[in-house]
């Protein structure tokens, strides 16, 4: 579903004091902007009702069984949140969220139908198996037979086979499992497979689930009331090893949910935008009991994240029906959901049936993937530029269910496009052309390579950029900067270099709609990992926009590669490399020459590895740790005094080793050192 943004919650405000000129726009949703639910596609344990215009997870009242909510006007059974029961002999193919599910022996929907007064069923159990529909703090299950009644040997309380045998007449609430086994888990793998009605019997507790929450077998509690700390549970399977009647089975709990999310709508920016910085509000708390004020807890266990997605269009999923053939025809949603499910003619059939529904597929030509986690607020988002649609989710979680977090508002800033599009293209200065469009690059070692960026205009709103930054996987070095149809070199306002960036300002020579010619960058860097992308934006100096992300593209007719992507050679990987002492001499005598030891090395494509750089001597003992430390892919240099402890090390011969541990094993690398006076 789409939400279209309404200019009334539009608001604009001064990106920075230093840019008095840059306006920038915000897209609110909670406090201050757009509702909650209206603006949602998916709510998976949040309470909007709580507290007016915020979020935050469900509070579990421990009076109240979570199994049973109200009936919905077909009589079909609910929880306490309002989610229909899906009663079933099996388990499903996989467990969704907000969709509970019960499975297990006869009489299962009775064990959640909030009626006390009717077994399960007439006959012998074994047991069941249930799917809450979402994770909850769970202290306690309990459950018991009918109070009223008696068992006969036929009719509603007929017990007519096997352990049953012999009852008759007896009070149906003195027949209560004498055996039984009582498990949980918040993982659904114990859950999908189903346990079979023998299972308890054969071999009590085969088929537990992961935590054993409850063991009885000599049970003598007509209500059996199982209790236990306090745990984030989903799953839960019931077995009994003797014959008993029981009306239904009741789950407690209490605390806040420990994982919740929400996910909104499509939401339409009205045309393609630029996306700034995403911001997000909430507070932590800490709840000392059901009903009372919570107070706030900012170093409680919460977590709250946010993942974003952009699309060109209204339309993330691609629908598929089958052809006649048994190929597949893209449709719209409608007549998808519209389409039969199954193969059935009057009987079953392996045959394709035309028009029938297919698959469903992500349309990534369209829409990006969801992004990694924004873990904190104000950082940029992590969707491309130059879209129309945008798609938020966030992650409220904590590993205290008395602790939670109230989500107040979250905020999307965005403006006007620069340009439409803005595209580039990298490539090696030696190999324009590589084959098969892949630039491949030594690890480690310098490369100079070539960054083309072609721009156009869309809307007289588009106003142009004066400046490019790269962000580049080390210092780089600018060779050359060019412009105009055929290149030309140009001398660039100013340019700045920092560690992982290099920024070029060319005010002089600004891109416009009345003056748009192709762009070249010549620089030198080194590459430490197998893929890495040459991320890029243009901006405006003091301009009313964002920054616009640079998109891969077709920039240039002297480059083929149409990608922002190189790649090293993955056959030569190697995780450490170039271990170089910047003199085999050190001589420590204060002189300024060679008083120091500089050690460098090249960690490569490694997102987190622990280090360790060390001194020893020739017989094997440790003399100095330089560096014990947890480092990713990059050039490193470390730097030794040749003493320890305050003393300067005698001279003499020694081993400088650096080891790099990976879940690929130990790399090492060792040079000889001499330290001399």
């Amino acid at each position: 579903m789409m939400f279209k943004v309404s200019v009334a919650i539009l608001l604009a405000f001064l990106l920075s004091p230093f840019q008095v000129r840059a306006q920038i726009e915000h897209l609110v949703i909670g406090e201050g902007g757009l509702d909650w639910l209206e603006t949602a596609d998916n709510m998976v344990g949040l309470d909007a009702a709580a507290v007016p215009g915020n979020l935050q997870p469900f509070e579990v009242n421990p009076e109240v069984n979570l199994a049973v909510g109200e009936l919905t006007e077909t009589d079909q059974f609910t929880n306490f949140l309002g989610h229909v029961w899906i009663v079933a002999t099996r388990p499903p193919e996989f467990p969704e969220e907000n969709r509970p599910w019960v499975y297990g022996d006869r009489g299962r929907a009775q064990t959640i139908d909030g009626d006390i007064d009717r077994p399960t069923d007439v006959e012998e159990i074994y047991g069941y198996t249930w799917d809450l529909g979402l994770t909850l703090p769970i202290n306690r299950v309990v459950f018991f037979p009918p109070e009223k009644g008696k068992a006969t040997g036929s009719g509603l309380t007929g017990v007519v086979r096997d352990r049953g045998q012999g009852v008759e007449g007896q009070l149906i609430r003195d027949l209560y499992p004498r055996q039984y086994a009582l498990s949980g888990s918040n993982e659904p793998s114990g859950f999908l497979v189903s346990a079979g009605s023998g299972a308890f019997r054969s071999k009590p507790g085969s088929a537990e689930l992961e935590h054993r929450l409850g063991f009885n077998v000599n049970n003598l509690e007509r209500v059996a009331d199982v209790r236990f700390e306090t745990q984030a549970l989903r799953y839960f399977r019931l077995f009994f090893a003797e014959f008993g009647f029981i009306a239904e089975v009741q789950f407690y709990g209490e605390g806040f949910l420990p994982q919740t999310h929400y996910t909104t709508r499509l939401i339409d920016m009205g045309e393609p935008v630029n996306f700034g910085r995403l911001h997000y509000d909430y507070e932590v708390f800490h709840s000392p009991g059901f009903g009372l004020e919570p107070v706030p807890a900012p170093d409680a266990d919460v977590t709250v994240t946010v993942d974003a997605r952009s699309g060109l269009d209204d339309t993330p999923l691609i629908h598929y029906t089958l052809t006649d053939i048994g190929g597949l025809k893209e449709v719209t949603q409608d007549v998808f959901d519209k389409a039969p499910t199954g193969n059935f003619r009057g009987a079953f059939t392996t045959r394709p049936v035309p028009g029938q529904k297919g698959s469903i597929q992500e349309d990534i030509s369209n829409w990006s993937f969801w992004s990694a986690p924004h873990l904190g607020s104000g950082v940029d988002i992590q969707a491309p530029d130059g879209r129309q649609f945008v798609q938020l989710r966030t992650f409220l979680t904590s590993e205290d269910v008395f602790a939670f977090a109230r989500l107040k508002s979250m905020t999307i800033e965005h403006s006007p496009l620069l340009a439409d599009p803005v595209l580039g293209e990298v490539a090696l200065l030696d190999e324009p052309n590589p084959a098969g469009g892949i630039v491949q690059v030594p690890m480690g070692e310098p490369v100079t390579l070539t960054y083309d960026v072609r721009a156009d205009f869309t809307s007289a709103s588009q106003s142009g950029f004066t400046a490019l930054r790269l962000r580049t996987p080390e210092t780089a070095e600018l060779q050359r900067f060019q412009m105009g149809d055929p290149l030309q070199d140009v001398v660039p306002d100013s340019i700045r270099i920092d560690d992982n960036q290099l920024v070029v300002y060319f005010p002089s020579n600004p891109i416009t709609p009345g003056s748009k010619p192709p762009i070249r960058l010549t620089f030198s860097t080194r590459v430490f990992n197998f893929q890495t992308l040459i991320e890029g934006e243009v901006f405006h100096i003091d301009g009313e926009n964002l920054p616009q992300s640079i998109n891969s593209g077709d920039a240039s007719p002297l480059v083929s590669t149409n990608s922002l992507q190189v790649f090293g050679p993955l056959q030569k990987l190697k995780v450490l490399s170039s271990l170089e002492l910047a003199s085999p001499v050190v001589t420590p005598n204060a002189d300024g020459a060679n008083d120091w030891l500089a050690v460098s090395f090249t960690l490569l494509g490694i997102e987190a590895a622990d280090v360790q750089v060390d001194v020893f001597d020739l017989s094997g003992r440790l003399v100095k740790r330089l560096v014990d430390e947890n480092r990713r892919q990059g050039r490193y240099t470390d730097i030794w005094d040749a003493a320890t402890g305050g003393t300067t090390v005698p001279p003499g011969t020694y081993l400088v080793r650096v080891a790099v541990d990976t879940d690929e094993g130990i790399f090492e690398q060792t040079q000889t050192l001499a330290i001399a006076y």
